[in-house]
């Protein structure tokens, strides 16, 4: 392993290219990829990480450290003070992680392009999935079972002897089979369901132990090509509205069939980072936009985050992040100090401080008050 000791403790990073879908995805960084040219920058220190820094996935360890993952680059440790980096060196499977947990051993789990690796916090052992599994991304539930989205081959849950296979039969309603396999978060809620959020057109499932229950939009989205999808095989099939403003959002239908990512708040509602309607929020009973309506300008939200003081905190493709009290939905971007407006991922730390990680330029950390920028790149 490599380790980064910071000549300035405040500042610092490292970084990278992503693995393309909440914590996921695969595309990899090569030379030939081109960096969007910005115009300016706020105050950056060179650290460390390549030219071309996409930021995906993070977790907050129970020692406090902070984790990243670059694609190509494997992964790094932040321990307040230094960054080390971890690679097939050290024996990490992949040097492309699609996700990064805990686990209640306290083990370090990273879902690779082959397979799960284990870090025990001196070294990297195989987990026991077949390794020509690409993992999308990666839950350990309240019973220890392991559970991981695999590109295009739904969810697999692997209880420490025997791995089952979950999606992997389902077909859409519209789409058919060739869809919505694309597993991009996972999440248990406080009443023991595992959630599923899918990038390409799955909308989300719950499983209570049992059964599997799909939520996806209702049939008017579908018909105004909400999912900009349209196609010949789905146009004999269903009666298509011209009028894509026609679209009305129903209570009773989740607002996007493309979720990035999900999370739970401390009063129990499921929040859902969608592609083209902003957040929504289901209660158990009904779901809530929130959308241009309610002041969220943007498409293309990815990570969604509750922090420590109970707001809701949503990251965008192209108009930086968006936090939401209860009450006013406020925006923050590169005017605000935001080293980039593309923002794919967000981390709280014990401190409180949010960590955002952006398509190209690095970390911006924020304190509430202002925005430190962790960058390899320069003004």
């Amino acid at each position: 392993m490599t380790t980064y000791k910071l000549k300035n403790p405040i500042f610092s990073l490292l970084l990278a290219s992503i693995f393309f879908t909440s914590c996921n995805g695969q595309t990899s960084t090569n030379s030939r990829i081109s960096i969007p040219k910005k115009e300016q920058h706020p105050k950056i220190v060179r650290t460390l990480g390549t030219k071309s820094e996409i930021v995906h996935c993070e977790l907050l360890d129970k020692d406090g450290n902070l984790w990243f993952s670059i694609s190509g680059e494997g992964v790094y440790r932040y321990d307040g003070k230094s960054f080390t980096n971890f690679t097939t060196k050290n024996g990490l499977c992949n040097n492309n992680i699609g996700a990064i947990i805990q686990d209640k051993a306290g083990n370090i789990l990273l879902g690779t392009k082959n397979g799960i690796c284990k870090y025990d916090g001196n070294k990297f052992t195989k987990y026991p999935v077949p390794d020509t599994l690409s993992i999308t991304s990666l839950l350990e539930d309240r019973d220890g079972n392991l559970w991981f989205g695999v590109a295009n081959n739904g969810i697999y849950r692997y209880d420490g002897t025997n791995l089952s296979n979950f999606l992997y039969k389902h077909e859409h309603p519209f789409f058919g089979e060739k869809y919505e396999k694309y597993i991009s978060d996972i999440i248990q809620d406080k009443n023991g369901n595992i959630w599923f959020s899918s990038w390409n057109g799955g909308g989300v499932w719950r499983y209570d132990g049992k059964n599997l229950k799909n939520f996806l939009p209702s049939l008017d989205y579908y018909k105004t090509d909400q999912d900009k999808r349209r196609s010949s095989n789905t146009q004999n099939s269903l009666d298509f509205i011209q009028n894509n403003n026609s679209f009305v959002q129903s209570q009773d239908y989740i607002s996007d069939d493309m979720i990035f990512s999900m999370t739970e708040d401390r009063a129990g509602n499921i929040w859902f980072a969608t592609r083209n309607h902003g957040a929504c929020r289901f209660d158990g009973k009904i779901f809530t936009s929130f959308g241009t309506k309610e002041g969220f300008l943007s498409s293309n939200a990815y990570a969604i985050l509750e922090d420590k003081k109970g707001n809701i905190w949503l990251t965008t493709e192209k108009d930086g992040v968006w936090c939401y009290d209860g009450k006013t939905i406020k925006n923050f971007n590169e005017k605000d100090g935001l080293i980039y407006n593309a923002v794919l991922s967000i981390l709280e730390d014990r401190e409180g401080n949010l960590w955002f990680g952006t398509k190209w330029f690095g970390l911006s950390r924020y304190d509430g008050k202002i925005f430190t920028t962790f960058s390899q790149h320069e003004n």
